[in-house]
């Protein structure tokens, strides 16, 4: 038992150290402690909606503070915190340590747990600074003294135990083929999104004794928490105060104050909290059965029958680290890290064609190798628009088509911009005579991919609102690919691409926040030209990007 923990420890410290190295935990820090300034500072925090007059804010106090620093933790660490924390096992392979761990004497648990420790050690440092910064922000803006401990304790208690849920599922995915990609993080951003929109299914009025315990069990985030703490100090500024929901954002500008001293906190938290841990280390134990790509050369039961069931690509197979051995006749672990298959043309006809075959290479790269069901989808959402306008069916029906035909190419835009980084092929592509034709070319198919895709809904939409439909299908088009090449160049990943447009596609065509609306779902959205705006600032990424290329090629 002893030496297990001195392994776990061992490999959680590692891995940390390697993540504190990174540009990714530094951006995904930065994010945090500019969240926790816009609760903290004034500018947006928690308020309570009255029926009869004005909001309900609270005065920055130090316990408000530390009780808001600790929501806004909780939100970032659930909503942004799994695309950090998440890789730590696919690292390992791709750097090469997998002969290294198969022939130590760390058994799979034992390795994830590591991992898990590893993903808590950076909710701990995540809590550290957004503490400090609270402390720096209620000395700056606060009302009344500055009490550290106040402060501080909240953001801890509220952010550390949220971080061991949230990196046990990163750990889980990262063990599951078929969720160790776009996949997995789309469904984590739709079940975050459950556990935030769970606080919903609270009565309005009802008062903290009488919130549901399922209530309390999925309030992640500290809303319902907030609600109790505060009650009796809102009753005090505010009589009659019956309840309600906890809200962010500015509460109007003249909106009443509740001064929140501090109090016991209830017992439920502390409890939801102990659960939450609990269940992160349940998360990890169950992440061990599928993992096996360390210790064996054959795929065991599960693999097989997980295999078996999972919806496979119509053209060509990732193929996994364990086959790549098993087909050498090595030892568990003991192959090269996996490396994508890609197909080249033959040598006499790498030089036929110009930027037009280009664009159809890049748009076979994209669309190649995704799994049968998104082809499926993607022939749904032409056909059904079609079959609307040729039997002269509801218009009505593209607007509510439109937030789904804007997220369904995310599979193939989260391709565009990083492959090259994660092919190697940088150094080639910089070298080429076309380098900069290849991202144009890149970003063309993934333009092309969003208007096949969305052709028959903008048709649709056209024909029931006009032209000024095409000013929403311009954005559509155009800024995803944008976004995708600009974020994958910088990072050379997915992720970021993915986390990011997921976070606007939920704001602006899913809720329809006219300011992020890039598709024209909203009616304000079109006539203020929001669409128009985001295809050209993903334009002028382009550019950027292209000329950046361009400049690299030179010094190459």
């Amino acid at each position: 038992m002893r030496a297990d923990a001195r392994r776990a420890y061992h490999v959680a410290r590692t891995d940390l150290l390697v993540r504190l190295r990174s540009r990714k935990l530094l951006v995904f820090l930065g994010v945090v402690v500019y969240v926790g300034y816009l609760i903290n500072s004034g500018s947006f925090g928690v308020f309570y909606t009255v029926a009869d007059g004005p909001s309900v804010n609270g005065a920055l106090t130090a316990h408000l503070v530390g009780l808001n620093a600790g929501m806004a933790g909780s939100t970032v660490m659930l909503l942004g915190g799994f695309y950090v924390l998440r890789g730590t096992v696919e690292r390992d392979e791709r750097h090469g340590h997998a002969p290294i761990l198969a022939s130590s004497r760390t058994s799979g648990p034992v390795y994830l747990l590591g991992k898990l420790g590893s993903n808590v050690a950076v909710g701990v440092v995540t809590a550290a600074v957004l503490a400090a910064a609270a402390v720096i922000n209620h000395a700056i803006h606060g009302v009344g003294p500055t009490t550290p401990v106040v402060i501080v304790w909240p953001v801890f208690v509220m952010v550390v135990p949220l971080t061991a849920l949230v990196g046990a599922v990163a750990v889980l995915f990262g063990t599951v083929d078929l969720l160790s990609g776009t996949l997995g993080r789309v469904a984590y951003f739709f079940g975050a999104v459950f556990l935030v929109g769970g606080q919903m299914f609270r009565p309005e009025t009802a008062l903290p004794a009488a919130v549901p315990a399922t209530v309390k069990a999925l309030d992640v985030v500290g809303l319902t928490l907030a609600y109790d703490l505060t009650l009796e100090s809102i009753r005090t500024a505010v009589p009659g105060f019956d309840g309600g929901y906890a809200s962010f954002g500015t509460g109007g500008t003249n909106a009443r104050t509740f001064r929140y001293e501090g109090g016991p906190w209830p017992a439920w938290f502390f409890i939801q909290r102990l659960g939450t841990v609990v269940l992160g280390v349940a998360v990890t134990a169950a992440a061990a059965v599928p993992f096996d790509r360390f210790r064996t050369t054959t795929p065991g039961p599960l693999a097989r029958v997980g295999r078996l069931l999972s919806p496979g690509p119509v053209i060509g197979r990732l193929r996994s680290p364990r086959e790549e051995s098993a087909d050498a006749g090595e030892g568990a672990g003991g192959g090269s890290p996996a490396i994508e298959e890609v197909s080249l043309p033959p040598v006499t006809q790498r030089g036929a064609g110009g930027f037009g075959r280009v664009v159809g290479m890049e748009l076979r790269r994209l669309l190649r190798d995704q799994p049968r069901w998104w082809y499926l989808g993607a022939a749904l959402l032409v056909a059904v628009p079609s079959g609307v306008a040729l039997t002269g069916g509801d218009t009505g029906l593209a607007r509510g088509l439109l937030p789904l035909v804007s997220v369904w190419p995310l599979f193939v835009w989260s391709r565009i911009g990083s492959r090259t980084a994660r092919h190697g092929i940088r150094p080639q592509i910089l070298a080429s005579t076309y380098p900069v034709g290849q991202l144009l070319g890149e970003w063309v198919a993934g333009c092309l991919v969003a208007a096949g895709v969305g052709s028959a809904t903008f048709a649709l939409l056209t024909l029931a609102t006009g032209p000024a439909a095409l000013l929403g299908a311009a954005g559509a088009v155009v800024f995803p690919p944008s976004l995708a090449l600009v974020a994958g160049l910088w990072t050379g990943s997915p992720r970021l691409f993915e986390a990011l447009y997921l976070a606007l596609w939920y704001v602006g065509p899913l809720n329809g926040g006219a300011v992020a609306d890039f598709v024209g779902v909203t009616t304000r959205g079109v006539s203020t030209g929001v669409p128009l705006a985001f295809a050209a600032v993903g334009v002028g990424a382009v550019v950027v990007a292209a000329w950046r290329r361009q400049v690299y090629r030179t010094v190459f």
